[in-house]
């Protein structure tokens, strides 16, 4: 019993220990988003979702670190952008781009 215990501790650790954060603002012509538009971060077989509060802040947690993709699938063509996650919190402010009828997506 000791020892299932303990590989449950491990693999809880192991697991919390690669999760990753992005935080940020969106926003769009120069202006904050509103609140609720959508963001969803995809690392692997890992994902996470959020919305924009009233500031167009916005927070996604996910269990996985490394090379992830970042869409705005709320926005006109769902653009999107690669990003890195890290064990450690790293701030990504973005802004939606309008040009030739394409919605894109990019780093401040």
């Amino acid at each position: 019993m000791r020892i299932a215990a303990s590989i449950v501790c491990l693999l809880l650790a192991a697991s919390a220990a690669r999760a990753g954060e992005i935080y940020g603002t969106l926003s769009d012509q120069g202006k904050a988003v509103g609140a609720g538009t959508a963001l969803r971060l995809a690392c692997g077989d890992a994902a996470a979702e959020a919305k924009t509060d009233a500031y167009g802040a916005y927070s996604l947690r996910v269990n996985a670190t490394g090379k992830c993709t970042l869409s705005v699938p709320s926005a006109p063509g769902a653009p999107s952008l690669a990003v890195t996650v890290y064990e450690k919190s790293a701030r990504y402010d973005l802004a939606l781009g309008h040009s030739g009828g394409k919605t894109t997506l990019s780093r401040k």
